[in-house]
């Protein structure tokens, strides 16, 4: 207390010239901060962008700086009349108010966030949407109002379903990025963009069962590489993959719990009964937690992600008794398996009635839909589909782009899926070798190390 009336009495004897001096001084020097503070925040948002972002910024400073003059051009101003004259005589100027806006770039354009005008709403950008193409040089404009008061612009410099973009497991130079064990399945996965530029994400820890659907050559691969990878690096996450053409199960043969490529249901069946068989040991945890539904995964209690690829090999096999007796197995865990911590994940090439039983296709919520051959097969996974204005039964559709729905999706989008080849999976299976993940041999080769 002593020290604040010493420093007031201090300010009381200098004179006013002083005073003013070190308050601009004090104030320069706050703006200086400021200013230093927003300037490292910019470097800082510029060295972790990546290259297409970079332009995206670049494009957003030029919007910022030509907004004042391109705004009334584009009739998203508002003019306010101003009193007749001034205290001297002198006629005033109208007032031009502009839209207040913020500017989010990212690696596919420039999101603008404008507040709304009197009279300069929805309707006014919207009409105004291919004047700001134009002045922003972008593609396409789309024009949304997220709430009252406030328009988005969304800008596209490029197309994301024209853009194929590396997985996140992968670095610039194609090494993995995510060391083994450190994801969760409580992580999202990122599955692709839609086409307007939104992440399409599924989380395994909250979300069911799922089917991927596609021909030859659609892309198909690659979505189920993006979903085998991230259960691998999962350290609360199990494995099992079946694959009788060992097409999606070669580079996860060594990390993952259970595999099995046998041509004969047979084989497929016994894994599948020794899922419910875990199904049933959990029962107990009902009660003990006084739950419906596990949620809560460690290693100890994993999240078994059980995937099977060409699942029409097994359920339109020759021998009717292994055929019926694994179509049992498998509705049994795609009805209950949920509950239990079990994820059902089935891949197929036609997802036709001969192929998956409605009763089955009910519980699969989760769908990602390639390119296919027929409407009717479209129609399979997305039963409203013909009032949709996407399909997947397009030829022109590109690989890697997908009809997609997942938990939380209102309605299926457009999906270019990110890009996880078959040898990057590969260079993920070593770095789960070196990391001591590796369960069992590869075919036709000895263990050594394990042996020693």
């Amino acid at each position: 207390m002593t020290e604040t009336i010493t420093l007031l009495h201090q300010i009381a004897d200098l004179d006013p010239a002083t005073v003013s001096r070190q308050l601009l001084t004090t104030v320069a020097a706050l703006g200086g901060t400021v200013f230093a503070c927003r300037s490292a925040c910019t470097t800082a948002r510029w060295l972790r962008a990546d290259t297409e972002t970079r332009a995206s910024l670049k494009q957003a400073r030029r919007i910022r700086r030509s907004w004042r003059r391109l705004a009334p051009m584009t009739g998203l101003t508002v003019t306010e009349p101003a009193p007749k004259v001034q205290a001297d005589g002198r006629p005033l100027e109208p007032k031009v108010r502009l839209p207040r806006i913020k500017l989010t770039a990212d690696q596919f354009g420039v999101t603008v966030t404008a507040t709304t005008l009197p009279r300069v709403g929805l309707e006014a950008w919207q009409d105004a949407a291919d004047d700001l193409c134009n002045a922003w040089s972008m593609r396409r404009v789309k024009i949304s109002q997220p709430r009252p008061g406030t328009v988005i612009a969304r800008g596209f410099r490029r197309e994301p379903l024209d853009t194929p973009l590396p997985s996140p497991l992968l670095r610039e130079d194609g090494a993995p990025a995510v060391a083994p064990g450190s994801l969760s399945c409580r992580d999202d996965v990122l599955l692709g963009w839609d086409e307007d530029g939104n992440a399409v994400r599924l989380n395994l820890a909250t979300g069911a069962h799922g089917l991927i659907a596609g021909v030859t050559r659609s892309g198909k691969s690659v979505t189920v590489n993006t979903l085998l990878a991230h259960a691998s690096l999962m350290r609360d996450v199990q494995l099992v993959v079946i694959d009788p053409n060992l097409a999606a199960a070669a580079p996860w043969w060594t990390p993952a719990h259970r595999v099995s490529d046998a041509t004969h249901p047979d084989q497929a069946s016994e894994l599948l009964a020794e899922i419910r068989e875990e199904m049933h040991r959990r029962e107990n945890l009902f009660w003990s937690a006084r739950t419906d539904r596990i949620t809560g995964f460690s290693p100890e209690l994993p999240l078994l992600m059980v995937v099977i690829d060409e699942v029409a090999h097994y359920t339109r096999h020759t021998d009717r008794k292994a055929r019926e007796h694994f179509e049992a197995h498998l509705l049994a865990i795609a009805s209950q398996g949920a509950k239990y911590g079990v994820r059902l994940w089935l891949i197929t090439q036609k997802p036709s009635a001969d192929v998956l039983s409605t009763a089955l296709r009910t519980n699969l919520s989760a769908r990602i839909c390639h390119r296919v051959d027929t409407t009717e097969d479209y129609l399979h996974l997305f039963p409203d589909g013909r009032d949709l204005d996407i399909t997947a039964a397009d030829r022109t559709l590109p690989a890697g782009v997908a009809i997609t729905s997942v938990t939380g999706m209102p309605t299926p989008v457009r999906m270019r899926a990110v890009h996880l080849p078959t040898e990057a999976c590969w260079r993920i299976n070593d770095t789960l070798t070196a990391a001591d993940h590796q369960v069992r041999p590869l075919p036709g080769t000895t263990d050594f190390t394990k042996a020693a």
